[in-house]
């Protein structure tokens, strides 16, 4: 169990993912500890913690909990042997459709065919936009965003321009 309200766990571990490395203390170090067990657990708390997260990410951040929190979900459920209910707690989570949509454009496309996007979200999502979100090519290192029935790509967000340095390399 965690020590700290989920919002104040999502608030220090954005902060420990920003990179800013001059805040730092024991408790919002331990943040990271305390979200990676929630997720090797798949505790019940998941869907709150990733609507936490999603309500105060960094502008342009969404995606990434598709890969830090959802790809991790999948994987800690193959490791522990359990079944993969990665994307029912996205659905928990309760988001908007724009905001869930841009969390799972941070995934790669391995994972959406895994989680059955297409045929979960066909009614939630266009054929355009979800064909987007399978386009790998199409929005590596751009930022896929819900428009109306479509989508745009925007900028990348500067907070992930370190990310994007390594993909470079």
């Amino acid at each position: 169990m965690h020590d700290r309200s989920l919002v104040q766990l999502a608030s220090d571990w954005w902060t420990i993912q920003s990179g800013d490395h001059s805040v730092h203390d024991d408790f919002i170090d331990g943040a990271d500890d305390e979200v990676n067990q929630l997720i090797d657990d798949g505790s019940e708390e998941v869907p709150a913690l990733i609507g936490a997260l999603a309500s105060i990410a960094p502008d342009g951040a969404l995606s990434y909990i598709g890969v830090a929190i959802l790809e991790d979900l999948a994987m800690a459920a193959d490791f522990n042997g359990r079944v993969d209910t990665t994307i029912d707690m996205l659905v928990l989570a309760g988001l908007d459709r724009p905001i869930a949509y841009e969390i799972l454009a941070g995934p790669y496309p391995d994972f959406l065919e895994r989680w059955r996007v297409r045929d979960r979200f066909g009614e939630v999502f266009t054929a355009v936009q979800l064909d987007a979100l399978y386009d790998w090519n199409g929005r590596r290192n751009r930022r896929l965003v819900m428009s109306g029935d479509g989508f745009r790509l925007a900028d990348i967000s500067p907070w992930f321009k370190i990310g994007q340095a390594f993909d470079e390399a």
